[in-house]
């Protein structure tokens, strides 16, 4: 499975929430040590290292809810739609 094939909803095209998620979870890839670089912010590498993996679980985490959500309100209502019992 490639990059773009996950970017894809159940009826194969391209879905803003996918996008604008991933979007997000790159510019807090990139963001967050290009400012502890540039000293706009100042952390303790221990501290990086402990609020860089959260930040990034939690970009991830939020972002896979939010699909996971619409795409079960999605099948849920094919389901019902069609009278299939859920």
């Amino acid at each position: 499975m490639s990059i773009l094939t996950a970017l894809r909803g159940i009826g194969g095209e391209y879905e803003i929430q996918r996008l604008l998620g991933a979007f997000g979870t790159v510019v807090y890839i990139v963001t967050a040590p290009a400012l502890v670089w540039a000293q706009m912010v100042t952390v303790t590498f221990d501290t990086f290292c402990l609020a860089y993996p959260a930040g990034l679980a939690a970009c991830i985490g939020a972002s896979a809810g939010a699909i996971v959500l619409k795409d079960r309100g999605v099948a849920k209502a094919k389901a019902i739609e069609q009278g299939t019992p859920q």
